[in-house]
């Protein structure tokens, strides 16, 4: 590792051993994990969020798997928006991350190059809306068992930052899943909530509408109601 000081990027996330193979990622909900590991933290949003776990991924070489587990966030859908830039990379002139089906799935702070040493430094384990901890902790135990060793190229550390004078603005064009299971959306031109499939409507506009956000044992669930 280099001697800088590791993780780079604060957040909410707990170190166990930096020179374990495993790093976990679980999403919208705080676990904890007692087999030894990298790093272990959440990520709610599908672009600063995600910018955070590649910088403190790709700047210890030590990291060769990221577990994605945990409940996916409602919304952002930010598990399956990284699934996606591991799958499929991003744009390098729009920055999107492709076929992400996040709101704002948008890697603006950190180079194409950071993006693409993720990729190829880390294997993705696909794990979203499990958050049995025994099940966790026993793919986490098997990882480490067939460690490959140091990624060949040395750590790579990147400047990170969102300067709120240099954020760009995007406007939404597109309908936001709210509950995806259920195919609810929030349409951002008129501010309604929806079902996607067959266009039910659930609020009449101007009506104001709250949604209240609930984080339970399998997830968090958003409550809708007018006020």
């Amino acid at each position: 590792m280099s001697d800088n000081a590791w993780p780079p990027i604060p957040g909410d996330f707990h170190v166990k051993n930096p020179r374990m193979p495993v790093a976990i990622c679980t999403l919208g909900k705080r676990l904890d994990i007692p087999e030894d590991y990298g790093i272990a933290g959440t990520c709610k949003t599908e672009n600063i969020g995600i910018e955070r776990v590649i910088v403190n991924v790709i700047s210890n070489a030590s990291i060769r798997f990221l577990v994605l587990a945990g409940p996916e966030v409602p919304g952002h859908l930010t598990g399956r928006s990284l699934k996606a830039l591991y799958t499929s990379g991003i744009d390098s002139e729009t920055r999107r991350i492709n076929n992400a089906p996040g709101a704002i799935p948008y890697i603006e702070n950190i180079p194409y190059e950071a993006v693409e040493r993720f990729r190829s430094q880390v294997e993705l384990i696909d794990m979203i809306n499990n958050s049995d901890v025994e099940e966790i902790s026993r793919i986490v135990k098997d990882l480490a068992t067939r460690n490959p060793g140091e990624y060949p190229k040395a750590a790579m550390w990147v400047e990170f930052g969102a300067a709120p004078s240099a954020r760009k603005y995007r406007s939404l064009s597109e309908s936001i899943l709210l509950l995806p299971e259920f195919g609810i959306s929030l349409d951002p031109a008129s501010s309604l909530i929806g079902v996607q499939e067959n266009h039910a409507l659930l609020s009449i506009h101007p009506s104001s509408i709250g949604v209240e956000v609930r984080m339970t044992d399998t997830g968090t669930l958003l409550f809708g109601k007018e006020l």
